[in-house]
């Protein structure tokens, strides 16, 4: 092992993470091979970015836990104005 491998280890995760890959393989895969580790990471395609929907009781949770706070804090029709 080289410094040179060091050196490469943030310019292959940088590229790995904007590629949507695992880190921690490209990460050993950097240390042990250098920068000869952009020729694979150059090959394989791009990971779409997944969208992750919140499920709808927790929504629902989050809503009323919320509304609940904030009602606390009202004591007459005039602070609903606020």
């Amino acid at each position: 092992m080289n410094t040179i491998n060091l050196i490469a280890i943030p310019f292959v995760l940088l590229l790995a993470w904007a590629k949507g890959r695992g880190l921690f393989g490209w990460t050993v895969m950097a240390y042990l091979f250098g920068f000869w580790s952009f020729v694979p990471l150059f090959m394989v395609k791009i990971k779409p970015i997944q969208i992750y929907e919140i499920p709808e009781p927790i929504k629902q949770f989050v809503t009323t836990y919320v509304f609940r706070r904030e009602l606390k804090g009202v004591m007459y029709p005039k602070d609903l104005q606020k």
